[in-house]
Order: structure tokens, then C-alpha cells, then sequence
């Protein structure tokens, strides 16, 4: 065990590999909006039913951060009944989403299904999300533990997502929508299993002497915590962006020609981010994880860039310079959470207030708006340049919409990365020190007046 962790090794080890069976499943739910399009309802429609589960969710996912930080179990523990009530969920209503007869002849009735669907899913989501985002805070009071936590399962996630990106379309056409499902939420889950076991929180007597505080109290916390609101405007703006997901099969499709060549598109763009997810911890010791977050989204500018221009027709040098647009993904995946753990900090600071649950649910909310959002978009540009739902697993669609599709797929991603790094250049000031000045006064080891003293007028 490394010196003054609280955490053993197989703990941490579960935690990370957690993410790694969250984001198989998330991968493959990510292609919704593809499915969508193969069981044959039109591109402008599957982007509005796409959009109207959030209104629930803009209620759900607020609401069950209030739950977090308001709840107390018998047993004292405050976050990982949620987790294992979740999991318990989280693959059945996966495959009930993916489960929509094609031969069913009347699309109210592939809609409707779709819809409680998809609204079980994401309540299943939020129940299991928010929570294990925010689990390291009552595993361990050391800093540098946390970011170790919350890097691991960055690198979870990024190798579970690569695993599922890369694997789901060579598997999908031969197995279908449903049985892929099947497949995938199984594999999904036997990787989150071990943390329902081995997690522990060892603040239990902490948090159930905390005070209880008021939705007022909780939403005060959130509008007077700057830095939050900054973190999540900017995982929302990149998130929004990133399209890249949503239509991945449908550019390999029609623009390659191939859908299986988005498994190696993945593949090469995605090995560059579970690289960067190990380098993260390493380099924040050297470089302030903001200036690296900066530097990191102006080279995903550049790449997504020369994506654009490269063309469809050269798949080696696209493949290239996909490795270096990932870059701007990579470094943010790993140090957005890393940026979350610090507004607690800031939050618990300038109010008195420790919120975790409501600062992980936010995130977890932005998540999921931001998905159903890029989805939606995405549906729409295809209805806007004329896609044919009718042909889409059957032909290559007409030239126009093939265009369209490459404008969407490489310039959303760049547009995203360019106005992150200005939104961070001019309006994120907190730096480590900072976060390490708060956190020792958070957690008594120096007085305000020290605190003060190390932090200046920066915030």
C-alpha cells in the first residue's frame, strides 16, 4: 500500500475497473441514435424523442444529488447502496432499450417503448453515477489519493469505452441490435461487480454527524461555487461537440465505406487517451493539470482541424492526425473530474458547506443532457442534409449527405475544443496550490488566516 493511503490495492484496483464495465455500456447505449435510425424511424423525429426524456432528467439528476447529500442508511454508508441499487439496473433496462421489434408497424408504438425505455435507463444511470464519481471523497481524506482514485477511473473508463467502441462494430452486424445488448451489458457488468464488494467509505461517523442543510442551502452552495458552474459549462460545451461517438458507424458507413473501419479508427485514436490517462498523474506533478488541460485542447483544435482537410479519401494520414485531435479528449476525461473534486474544495471553502453528492450529480446531469443534445443534433443534421433511414444499414446514402456528415464529424469536435480553451484562459484562475491551501483548511490542518495568506486575491 502506498504511504498514507487508506485505500488497499484491490480497492483501488475495483474502482478503476468499474468505470472500464460503465463505459462498455455506455458505448454501447451511445449508438442510440444510430439504432434509432436502423428500426426504421425518420432522422428528424429520432432527434426529438431523443430530446424529450431530459426534461425529466433536468429534474432527476438535480434531485437525486439533493437525495445524496440528504440521505443516511442504517448502515451509515452514504453512497454505495446507491451504486449497488444501480448496477442491480443499469444492464436489464440497457436491453429492455434495445429490445424494439423492427417489424412493429406503427412507430407511435417504437416511440413509445423507446421513451420509458430510455427515461428507466437514465434514472438507473443517475442512481449509480453520481455516487461512485463522488465515492472517492468518503474512501480517503488524502488529496493525492483522491486524484490517484479519480485518474483511475478516468482510465477505467477510457479502456472501457475503447474496448466497447472497438469491439461493437465487428460483433453488431453479426449479432444484431438485441443480442448485442445482451452481450455487452453481461460483459459491462461482470467488470463493476468487484467494487460492491471491496468499497468502503471510511468517514461513515463524519457524515452521519454532518449537518443537514436545505435545498436552499444546496442551491446557494451551487451558485455561489464559480468554479463548478465553469467545470460543467465547459464539460457540456465539449461534450456537445464531440460527435464523433454518436455517428461513428454511420461515417464509416457512408464515408469509408465500411463500418467496421470505425473499430479501427478507435483503436488508434483511442490508444493515445488511455496513454494520457496514465501520463495525467504524472505530469500534474510538474504542471499545474489546468495549463496541461489548456495546452492539450488547443492541440485537438489543430488536429480535429487537419482531420477535416485530410478527407475521407486518405484513411492512414485521418487515422494520424486522429491520434492527435484525441488529445484534447484525453486530457480532458481525465482532469475534467479531477476539476469537479477541486470545486468541492472551493465550494466547501467559501460557504462551509461539503456537498459532493450535488457537485457529482451536476456532472452527472450535464453528462447526460450533453448526450442527449450531440444525439439530437446529430439526428438532425442527417434529416436536415437529406439522410434516407429507409437504405441506412442497406446502402451508401446520396453524396450531399455524405459531405455533410464529414463537416459534422470532424469540425463540431474542433469548434468545441477552441472555445473550451479560451473559456479557460480567461475565466479559470484556481491552480493546485490553491485547491491544496483550501483543502488543508477544510480539513483543519492550518487556520483561515494561513489559508488566506496562500491564496491571495487568485479567487
Amino acid at each position: 500500500m502506498k504511504e498514507n493511503y487508506n485505500t488497499s490495492r484491490s480497492e483501488r484496483f475495483s474502482y478503476c475497473i468499474y468505470f472500464a464495465g460503465q463505459n462498455i455500456l455506455w458505448a454501447y447505449a451511445g449508438l442510440v441514435s444510430t439504432y434509432l435510425l436502423d428500426i426504421g424511424l425518420d432522422a428528424k423525429v429520432a432527434s426529438a424523442i431523443l430530446l424529450g426524456p431530459k426534461i425529466w432528467d433536468a429534474v432527476n439528476d438535480t434531485l437525486f444529488g439533493l437525495i445524496v447529500d440528504k440521505t443516511r442508511f442504517k448502515n451509515k454508508q452514504k453512497f454505495i447502496p446507491w451504486i449497488k441499487i444501480g448496477t442491480a439496473l443499469i444492464g436489464v433496462v440497457t436491453i429492455l432499450m434495445f429490445a424494439i421489434p423492427k417489424s412493429l408497424s406503427n412507430p407511435s408504438m417504437k416511440i413509445a417503448w423507446f421513451l420509458v425505455a430510455y427515461i428507466l435507463f437514465d434514472a438507473a444511470y443517475t442512481m449509480l453515477d453520481a455516487p461512485v464519481y463522488a465515492l472517492p471523497t468518503a474512501m480517503t481524506t488524502n488529496i493525492q489519493e483522491r486524484t490517484d482514485l479519480i485518474s483511475s477511473n478516468r482510465f477505467g473508463g477510457i479502456l472501457g469505452g475503447a474496448i466497447g467502441t472497438i469491439l461493437i462494430p465487428i460483433i453488431r452486424p453479426k449479432t444484431g441490435w438485441l443480442l448485442g445488448a445482451i452481450i455487452f451489458c453481461a460483459f459491462g457488468t461482470a467488470f463493476m461487480l468487484p467494487l460492491l464488494f471491496t468499497g468502503k467509505e471510511r468517514n461513515a461517523e463524519k457524515i452521519e454527524n454532518e449537518k443537514e442543510y436545505t435545498i436552499g442551502e444546496m442551491f446557494s452552495y451551487v451558485k455561489t461555487n464559480k468554479y463548478l458552474i465553469i467545470t460543467l459549462l465547459l464539460y457540456f460545451i465539449i461534450g456537445v461537440c464531440s460527435i464523433e461517438t454518436t455517428l461513428s458507424l454511420v461515417m464509416a458507413r457512408n464515408c469509408f465505406g465500411d463500418e467496421a473501419k470505425a473499430s479501427l479508427l478507435t483503436l488508434f485514436g483511442g490508444l493515445p487517451i488511455l496513454f494520457i490517462s496514465l501520463l495525467v498523474p504524472v505530469l500534474s506533478k510538474k504542471i499545474d493539470k489546468v495549463v496541461l488541460l489548456t495546452i492539450a485542447l488547443v492541440t485537438g483544435f489543430v488536429g480535429a482541424l487537419a482531420c477535416y482537410f485530410v478527407g475521407y479519401h486518405n484513411y492512414g494520414l485521418y487515422i494520424a492526425f486522429s491520434a492527435i485531435k484525441s488529445f484534447g479528449a484525453g486530457f480532458f476525461m481525465v482532469i475534467s473530474y479531477m476539476m469537479i473534486a477541486d470545486s468541492v474544495e472551493y465550494g466547501t471553502y467559501k460557504s462551509g458547506v461539503r456537498m459532493p453528492g450535488i457537485s457529482f450529480a451536476l456532472q452527472t446531469f450535464t453528462s447526460k443532457l450533453k448526450n442527449a443534445i450531440v444525439g439530437s443534433v446529430a439526428l438532425l443534421a442527417l434529416g436536415m442534409f437529406g439522410y434516407d433511414s429507409t437504405i441506412a444499414e442497406t446502402a451508401i446514402q446520396a453524396q450531399p449527405v455524405i459531405d455533410g456528415i464529414w463537416k459534422v464529424y470532424n469540425l463540431m469536435p474542433a469548434a468545441g475544443y477552441i472555445v473550451s480553451a479560451l473559456l479557460l484562459i480567461l475565466f479559470y484562475k484556481m491552480r493546485d496550490k490553491e485547491v491544496e491551501a483550501m483543502a488543508r483548511y477544510n480539513n483543519g490542518e492550518i487556520t483561515r488566516e494561513e489559508a488566506e495568506k496562500q491564496l491571495g486575491n487568485r479567487l
